[in-house]
């Protein structure tokens, strides 16, 4: 029933109708001529209209034959309607009804203002010949070059034709420069819109190059999220704990990034990094880290503080541009301990015996700056069944909903603790997304987001 309502609607609507007949969002509909032709005579259909408008001169309607003037340019505009419907011979139709149109509302003038005293009423007369002026410039909407051109060359024709015809009826000598206005009004106006049509065919060639580009870039961004989607681990059985994980990215890549490290004896590494910024270039440089971190000496992957002053010297070598905070976590199943170090990051967030969570703060430097030695402190702790790691990046806290304020870690760390009596770990990351949905409501993450949920079983 709605569906039937909106579709009459749009019918009866002319406002619809125009919408829906001039949507040219696609570039490539700016380039179809046939298509723009079409709903040339369409617009033009709608706006001829206007021309009765001179029915409410007084001399216009004492004319004896201006009902069957007004009547024929109905009659042509609903015929060049009708044909508006099919593609060929398109130009034709345009032209012809247009210098149909200029010569009887230049004839309805003529036979209008038959008879003239004097010069002035003769310039009276002439005056009116500049509404046609509306019809040349009216040609700059096919965006053909010529259109405004030709017209103005036949509505000069025309316009002198008849200024000759009715010189040689009266008993005004010469021929007046000012009889001239309305033709320089034509070339005036058909070099502007001779103008405008080459600036907008212009813009157009260049959004189709720009579309032709973006479009390509699309395609090879879609590859890059595919090749590092790679990047990150699978979703494997690790030994040891459960974990959850959470992804978002405003570009097609990102420069968010984690992995676990397998290591001898079933101990396990997670690494978690943040490249400043977004976009390609942090893509690039976390591939890099990725590279780093699965090439490097065995050793340094045992002991957290070491990997990352490795990271910190190779970055300050390699990107002296690109700067990353990270952490990283050592999982010692055989001592039955976590030892982590922080660079940077924020702080990770902890949870023993369903308890509440709360930040382990740490010190610690950005990677890539070669800032101090060690770069950051060592925390230990004892593994715990059960027990928790909450670990994310920047994005989450720092961005704002649609009232513009910001989550916080405090905020996170309310979320969390609200939510801590899950004890299934999917449950419990789900019960968490709802909450930073409603938080954020409409509004996207406009930074790289990642958060990783650690259990220990």
């Amino acid at each position: 029933m709605n569906l039937s309502n909106k579709k009459a609607g749009g019918i009866l609507n002319p406002w619809s109708f125009l919408e829906t007949e001039f949507n040219y969002r696609e570039v490539s509909a700016w380039k179809d001529f046939v298509r723009i032709d079409q709903s040339f005579i369409r617009l033009a259909f709608f706006l001829h209209f206007l021309v009765y408008f001179l029915a409410l001169i007084p001399e216009i309607q004492r004319s004896p034959h201006g009902t069957i003037y007004f009547g024929l340019v109905l009659s042509l505009n609903i015929l060049s309607l009708v044909l508006s419907f099919q593609r060929k011979y398109l130009p034709a139709v345009i032209h012809g009804t247009n210098f149909s149109i200029i010569f009887l509302v230049m004839l309805i003038l003529n036979e209008s203002f038959y008879s003239f005293d004097d010069l002035h009423s003769l310039q009276l007369y002439n005056n009116y010949f500049l509404l046609v002026g509306f019809l040349v410039l009216f040609q700059m909407f096919r965006l053909k070059v010529k259109g405004c051109f030709l017209t103005a060359t036949y509505s000069i024709v025309l316009h002198l034709g008849f200024i000759y015809f009715k010189l040689n009826n009266s008993s005004l000598p010469g021929f007046p420069l000012v009889l001239f206005v309305p033709d320089v009004v034509y070339l005036i106006l058909s070099l502007i819109g001779t103008t405008i049509v080459v600036i907008v065919r212009r813009l157009v060639r260049i959004s189709s190059e720009l579309d032709s580009e973006y479009r390509f870039l699309q395609h090879e961004l879609q590859i890059a999220r595919k090749v590092q989607e790679t990047l990150f681990p699978e979703d494997v059985s690790i030994k040891g704990f459960k974990y959850e994980v959470f992804r978002s990215t405003p570009n097609e890549i990102g420069g968010d990034f984690y992995d676990f490290i397998q290591l001898r004896e079933g101990n396990t590494g997670v690494f978690l990094t943040d490249i400043a910024g977004h976009g390609i270039a942090s893509a690039l440089v976390a591939s890099f880290i990725k590279i780093m971190v699965a090439t490097m000496p065995y050793r340094l992957k045992l002991h957290p503080v070491r990997l990352l002053e490795y990271l910190d010297e190779t970055l300050l070598r390699q990107f002296k541009s690109h700067h990353a905070s990270a952490v990283y976590i050592f999982f010692d199943f055989i001592s039955k301990e976590i030892h982590f170090a922080n660079g940077g990051h924020p702080y990770l967030m902890h949870s023993q015996n369903g308890n509440d969570f709360r930040e382990i703060e740490t010190t610690g430097s950005i990677l890539g700056f070669g800032i101090k030695r060690p770069i950051a402190e060592l925390v230990s702790l004892p593994i715990q069944s059960a027990e928790r790691l909450f670990l994310y990046t920047d994005g989450l806290i720092e961005n704002r909903n649609p009232q513009g304020k910001q989550l916080g870690s405090e905020g996170l760390i309310e979320i969390l603790n609200r939510n801590k009596s899950f004890t299934d770990l999917k449950q419990f990351k789900e019960a968490v997304q709802v909450e930073l949905s409603a938080f954020f409501g409409d509004a996207e993450f406009e930074d790289d987001t990642l958060f990783l949920i650690i259990e220990m079983e």
